[in-house]
């Protein structure tokens, strides 16, 4: 086990949570790094809608607003629309997941990253985020409604 997750496995699959990010409801975490707040998917998020074919993301200067859409992930199972979790002006879009989407799948808290937002307040923002502790209980509860789905 490590040091910077909390973990449960389900079945044959183990659901991570970063201890240090914040988290959206709709499945989006959140973590401030240097004036940015990076933004990605829950792992999962990433677990249930299955392997990523495509991401269709908003343009370096798009305003978000927290809880507004962010963009689609495309997986051969659903379409998923990206909630951000913080508002502000994104700053940078991970351009490696044009060409390997699957690092949502892989690397979902790390080189899976969706986009980088200069915060428009990112105190008031985090006061509707979840912390790891506060997601994990919430995240087991959805494991099992999933898992009863089959």
């Amino acid at each position: 086990m490590n040091d910077d997750f909390m973990e449960v496995t389900y079945d044959k699959f183990t659901f991570r949570v970063r201890k240090d990010y914040w988290y959206h409801p709709e499945e989006c975490w959140a973590k401030e790094s240097g004036g940015l707040v990076i933004v990605g998917v829950s792992d999962f998020l990433q677990k249930v809608v299955g392997d990523v074919a495509f991401l269709e993301l908003p343009e370096a200067g798009s305003e978000l607003t927290p809880g507004g859409e962010a963009g689609t992930m495309e997986t051969i199972k659903t379409t998923v629309a990206l909630i951000s979790p913080v508002g502000g002006t994104i700053q940078e879009v991970n351009g490696e997941l044009d060409e390997n989407p699957q690092l949502v799948n892989t690397d979902p808290y790390g080189a899976g990253w969706i986009f980088k937002v200069a915060p428009g307040n990112w105190e008031a923002d985090q006061k509707g985020l979840l912390d790891a502790q506060a997601y994990f209980p919430k995240m087991e509860e959805k494991i099992k409604a999933e898992m009863a789905k089959k």
